[in-house]
């Protein structure tokens, strides 16, 4: 994922939050929203109730390098927001990257 691509304001994860589809599955939440005028964005969201920053930081960077491994397989002109539940503290990496790859065909 590269540094462009990044969703940083907090306008526009409440606007995919807002107006986008939510998909649920076992450790992730994603919510998408088709944009006609941005390229893809991705953002990662990681509550406090997951666990503490050094758990939090370890979810983040597994889910940054599942994005940049798949990354033809986000579809072109989405803000994606990826958001981890509680128990995907406890998933290896493998595990969060079937929920992701599951996510995005369904």
């Amino acid at each position: 994922m590269e540094n462009d691509n990044r969703m940083r304001f907090r306008r526009d994860f409440l606007k995919v939050y807002q107006h986008g589809s939510v998909r649920f599955g076992r450790y992730l939440v994603m919510h998408l929203l088709p944009v006609s005028d941005s390229p893809t964005k991705v953002g990662i969201s990681v509550s406090r109730k997951v666990g503490n920053a050094v758990i939090r930081n370890r979810i983040k960077r597994k889910l940054r390098e599942i994005i940049r491994l798949n990354w033809e397989q986000i579809p072109e002109k989405h803000y994606l927001v990826i958001s981890a539940k509680s128990r995907s503290k406890d998933a290896s990496y493998q595990g969060l990257e079937a929920d992701f790859d599951r996510l995005l065909k369904g």
